[in-house]
């Protein structure tokens, strides 16, 4: 039998091995009659071996075509020898690296299986805890190679380490420079753009940040965003893993240029994982559905490009999945994305068009379905089927009754899988962590995320260049924005109100121009600019643009540009109603065009002042949009609840209405057409 990386297995003449507490993906059942069987040994008592030929570690499968199962008593053989790189990376995982020993058997286990970086490896780990030990600096070929090697890996250099701890996390420019010679004295070279990288990296946000801004590539894909979770003890100092996950949904709204699902959806599915497990995740939201499309393609592409640029990331450890359409997603995008990553997952999908691309390349594979999900099984199958022929690692893991779920289970097993997979390298040169925080910066770092010595160069960029920068759209006008809030430049409004007024840059680029302005607090200089962006047609591309005009024009009182708050009431109530066909609006829809007038409506109650007629609240707004008494069309793929927006809007006008002094009769038509749905009466009533 050949194991997924190309080489022999020898099976060790016994009744019953059992390596450590995991099962290995790549097993052997021998019964005393009958053939041998490859797959995964599932269970293995005094009764009865049971064997997954699909190589699935779940105890969960109940597929008799499946499982192999065999009396204890006529069993001749049962085996457990898993593919040798894998199974080198689960034992150093599990292993206690204080412990010589235990890592010189590693080590000799990387050596009889030929895996000669690994073995070095874990030669040098030997010598990290015990310099004296002879068969370890023979494993690692030489006294010099040691000494090379104690310096340039920070897992062997501990004052490295150190050092480099003391300069990321330094706040004071003017001490980096003692800090980095101290970094250089102990033979831990880097240049100073690499330094500033990780100490830029050690300034990301921890835990979860939703829909951010995509940097990379921005202009090609304005209305980006992706869900990052980075685990709380993350550190630039070393290398971690990352998780590309793709979310399910589908085409949403009446015109179907909506997507159903979103990176915080998908991201439910990942991050307590995560943090645990110490991996880095992002779920970006697709631009349009399915994933497989171009404009996806190239928004993955872009989005790892980031991690790669924001994170200390192992190149060699970029993992792609999906659920649902995210399942469909990664079958069509894996073999396009094959040569970066180092597994792929999908899930409750279908394709296997894919899998001639993926034994090519020599990327594993785990494929997760339920035997009832709707989104039919056979796809997969097939594809298991397929794999069973090659040679490749993969695992096929199929539920008897979790419909189109993501089963706790399986979501362990992912993790479990991912974890000891690397990037295939046919030779592999090293097998220690790599960092893409490394190497020379590109232009297209420094043009999407800015030079990388720019901190500490001293000077600073001329607003010119900030508002180019922002003018890009998605991230880099986020992080802009961000740098003109905080310094406050002279000339910025004007500048900003040019570029809002012109119409010419991405929406997301103007919403954050709109945002500067109300943070900026030049009204008389703001105002006309933002009068003509809350004028903007309603649509979904602008709708960022008039959401953000309308919180800068609270934020700075311009009680001018009331009129034109409520002439795009009316706009969007316009919008809204042309959303809805049968009686019966998309919930995306109702997401797009509510998420546009609950901060219309806050702004108006904002700016208007006591005794004005709340007359275009009541016409565009409660009767124009709440009294349809149309349904909402919601998905079950993705959670979706139009009370939480129609909750918000109640808040919203009964706040309004407040501020004006409305009637007794006005209040009770609110209360009145919000009758369907208790939670937003009773916010209304509150």
């Amino acid at each position: 039998m050949r194991d997924p990386m190309g080489r022999r297995l020898r099976f060790l003449p016994l009744v019953l091995l059992v390596v450590g507490a995991a099962v290995a993906s790549a097993d052997v059942l021998v019964p005393k009659r009958g053939k041998r069987a490859e797959g995964t040994l599932v269970k293995q008592d005094a009764s009865e071996v049971v064997l997954n030929i699909y190589f699935s570690p779940n105890p969960g499968v109940t597929n008799s075509e499946h499982l192999l199962r065999v009396p204890a008593a006529d069993v001749k053989e049962a085996t457990v020898a898993g593919p040798p790189e894998v199974d080198f990376h689960k034992r150093l995982d599990a292993a206690d690296h204080a412990n010589a020993d235990a890592l010189a058997e590693i080590a000799r286990f990387a050596e009889e299986h030929k895996l000669k970086a690994e073995a070095e490896m874990a030669w040098a780990l030997v010598l990290a805890v015990d310099a004296t030990r002879k068969d370890a600096l023979k494993g690692v070929g030489s006294a010099a190679t040691w000494k090379k090697l104690s310096t340039e890996q920070l897992q062997l250099n501990g004052a490295a380490r150190d050092a480099l701890k003391a300069y990321v996390e330094e706040t004071d420019v003017a001490k980096l420079d003692e800090l980095a010679k101290t970094l250089a004295s102990t033979g831990w070279l880097r240049k100073p753009e690499e330094l500033e990288r990780r100490r830029r990296s050690q300034g990301e946000t921890r835990g979860l940040v939703e829909d951010l801004p995509v940097s990379w590539n921005a202009s090609e894909h304005d209305d980006a965003v992706a869900t990052w979770y980075v685990p709380r003890t993350y550190t630039p100092t070393r290398s971690w893993p990352l998780i590309v996950g793709l979310h399910g949904g589908g085409p949403g709204g009446l015109a179907g240029d909506e997507v159903v699902g979103s990176g915080p959806s998908a991201m439910n599915f990942y991050r307590d994982l995560a943090e645990q497990r110490g991996f880095l995740v992002v779920c970006p939201t697709a631009l349009v559905a399915s994933w497989g499309q171009p404009r996806n393609e190239q928004l993955v592409r872009d989005v790892i490009q980031e991690a790669l640029h924001r994170f200390a990331i192992d190149p060699d450890r970029v993992y792609l999945t999906g659920h649902s359409m995210g399942g469909f997603g990664t079958w069509a995008l894996a073999p396009r994305l094959a040569d970066e990553l180092a597994a792929v997952s999908p899930m409750a999908g279908a394709g296997g068009g894919a899998v001639p691309t993926l034994v090519k390349t020599r990327t594993p594979i785990f494929i997760y379905h339920s035997a009832d999900d709707f989104i039919d099984v056979n796809s997969d199958r097939a594809a298991a089927k397929q794999l069973k022929d090659s040679d490749l690692d993969f695992v096929y893991t199929e539920l008897p009754d979790q419909g189109h779920g993501f089963p706790e289970s399986i979501r362990k097993d992912l993790f479990d899988f991912f974890a000891p997979r690397r990037l295939y390298e046919k030779k592999r040169k090293s097998a220690w962590p790599r960092c893409s925080l490394d190497g020379k910066p590109s232009k297209d770092e420094a043009h999407w995320l800015g030079d990388p010595l720019e901190v500490v160069s001293g000077s600073q960029p001329a607003l010119g260049d900030v508002v180019d920068r922002l003018a890009l759209g998605g991230g880099c006008a986020r992080r802009a924005a961000d740098v003109l809030i905080a310094t406050k430049p002279d000339g910025a409004s004007a500048a900003l109100a040019k570029l809002l007024k012109a119409g010419k840059a991405p929406p997301s680029a103007r919403a954050e121009a709109a945002r500067v302005l109300g943070a900026l607090g030049d009204r008389d200089v703001a105002t006309p600019a933002l009068e003509r962006a809350l004028a903007l047609e309603a649509s979904r591309a602008e709708s960022v643009v008039v959401v953000a005009a309308a919180k800068a024009a609270a934020a700075l009182d311009a009680k001018d540009v009331l009129d034109k708050v409520e002439s795009a009431l009316q706009r969007w109530s316009d919008f809204h109603r042309g959303k809805v066909s049968g009686g019966t609006m998309d919930f995306a829809d109702w997401e797009r065009s509510l998420g546009v007038l609950v901060p219309l409506v806050t702004t108006w109650g904002a700016l208007a002042e006591s005794g004005r007629s709340p007359s275009p609240l009541c016409k565009h707004v409660v009767d124009g949009v709440l009294a349809m008494g149309h349904d909402v069309r919601t998905s079950d793929r993705v959670p979706q609840d139009p009370s939480v927006l129609r909750v918000a809007l109640a808040k919203a006008l009964a706040a309004a209405y407040a501020k004006v002094g409305a009637g007794d009769d006005v209040k009770a038509r609110l209360v009145e057409v919000l009758a369907a749905d208790p939670k937003a009466q009773a916010a209304a009533q509150s």
